[in-house]
């Protein structure tokens, strides 16, 4: 094993030794032949000077071959959108319903969702929401937040877009460089003499492949997000919208002088709710102070007697 791997290296070193050797003999015979090298004259004092207008012309033309072949490279941008989107809804039902057509509509789905039906005994209002985690194609965002602000009453938004172009670069990277060394460990199987040169060489490829599944997986995992942005939705049902205009003073009073008459026929309708649902409750209480008080008297009567 170790003369076949030493006679590839030799082989390889021999081989760039030709090939630098190559090019410098066709870097001299360049400039042998080459008529911006060799033309000179001389100029009216005598002077002997070289043209240099060729080689100026080739070196540009060589720099804007370069330049032309980097902008090859593919420039898109691998970006991450993250959305949060605080809503209310007068029906929470019918924003749910709308909000999924939607999704189905645009190739979305959802990822995970908690709705919250609330309960009566809670609180004075009923309250039900609904939390939803969305992934939407990136390209079709857009469409799907007109969807949400036109059945909804945005009260709270925010995006965060994070670039991830150079780490999946860096990992595109890491996984050619692996394959590269996976190819070479094949080769150098193929060519392996001992069983213990096998043995090695097969478990540095496993190891190499395991690396290859682990970054094709992390690849994967951006492919993912980027493609689909993620969308966390948190909606609440409510009877009113809550207002985005400063309201005037008198009319602050006035509604609030309402809002305090409908607390005021909102608590008595409490109470009375809550004395009907305890009427059993209330009647057994008054039953035993009933008793407790006839006994007292009772009590009471044969000591005044005595």
């Amino acid at each position: 094993m170790k003369k076949s791997v030493g006679a590839k290296l030799l082989t390889g070193v021999l081989a760039a030794s030709f090939l630098l050797t190559a090019c410098g003999s066709n870097k001299d015979s360049y400039y042998a032949e080459s008529p911006a090298a060799t033309e000179a004259a001389y100029d009216s004092n005598g002077v002997y000077e070289y043209k240099t207008a060729d080689f100026a012309t080739e070196e540009s033309a060589e720099l804007t071959g370069n330049t032309q072949a980097e902008q090859v490279v593919d420039t898109s941008r691998k970006l991450i959108t993250t959305m949060n989107i605080s809503a209310e809804a007068e029906n929470l039902d019918e924003v749910l319903g709308s909000v999924d057509s939607k999704i189905k509509e645009l190739g979305g789905y959802v990822e995970s969702s908690n709705i919250y039906n609330g309960s009566r005994y809670s609180g004075r209002v009923i309250t039900r929401t609904a939390d939803l985690t969305i992934r939407i194609p990136a390209a079709k965002l857009d469409l799907f937040l007109e969807t949400v602000e036109g059945v909804t009453n945005i009260t709270n938004k925010s995006k965060n877009v994070e670039d991830v172009t150079l780490q999946y670069v860096d990992i595109e990277s890491k996984k050619k460089a692996l394959k590269a060394e996976e190819t070479r460990l094949l080769e150098i199987v193929e060519s392996a003499e001992t069983v213990e040169d096998i043995i090695t060489v097969e478990s540095r490829l496993s190891d190499v492949r395991y690396e290859i599944e682990s970054i094709e997986s992390q690849l994967r995992t951006y492919d993912n997000k980027v493609n689909y942005s993620t969308v966390y939705l948190d909606v609440t049902e409510v009877t009113k919208y809550t207002p985005v205009e400063e309201k005037s003073a008198g009319k602050r009073m006035v509604e609030g002088f309402l809002e305090s008459c409908s607390d005021v026929l909102h608590a008595i309708a409490e109470l009375f709710i809550w004395f009907v649902i305890h009427i059993p409750q209330l009647v057994i209480f008054a039953a035993f102070v009933t008793v407790i008080v006839l006994i007292i008297r009772k009590i009471s009567k044969k000591k005044k007697k005595g």
